[in-house]
């Protein structure tokens, strides 16, 4: 019970501070497209690249490492890729409006721990770039 908590916390935290990073994008933090922050981000679970993973992950506010710092959001990404090990995923948007221009995508994973689930993602644009503000994890807890 205690860890369903402690992960769907770490990741609603996520949603209170800073997160950025395209792995592929060349310009540091964030992402070109929603589409992109959400792909780029999980694309670095699969390869458990935690730094790419914490360069896309932020708030309208900008990158959670300028919050957290480098260590912690590297530690953060640690437990999200466990949480988040996937054998394949599929993105679709989910066309329900956000505030802030924010936007909604799903990621339908296979293999997970819990088998195959939809994982919704909400990224928010900050300064012309995309990043993955908060994860719905509830899909994923439990043992």
């Amino acid at each position: 019970m205690a860890l369903p908590c402690l992960v769907a916390g770490l990741a609603l935290i996520g949603c209170a501070s800073g997160r950025a990073g395209a792995a592929g994008s060349g310009t540091g933090y964030g992402a070109s497209s929603a589409e992109s922050a959400v792909a780029e981000f999980l694309e670095g679970v699969g390869r458990r690249d935690y730094p790419a993973m914490a360069r896309l992950f932020g708030t309208r506010e900008g990158p959670a490492e300028r919050r957290w710092g480098r260590v912690e959001t590297e530690q953060r990404m640690f437990v999200l890729a466990g949480l988040l090990s996937y054998r394949s995923y599929r993105l679709r948007p989910l066309p329900v409006g956000e505030d802030g221009g924010r936007a909604r995508w799903i990621a339908d994973m296979a293999g997970t721990r819990r088998g195959d689930v939809s994982v919704p993602f909400i990224v928010a644009p900050h300064r012309g770039r995309w990043f993955v503000e908060r994860i719905v994890t509830e899909s994923l807890a439990g043992s």
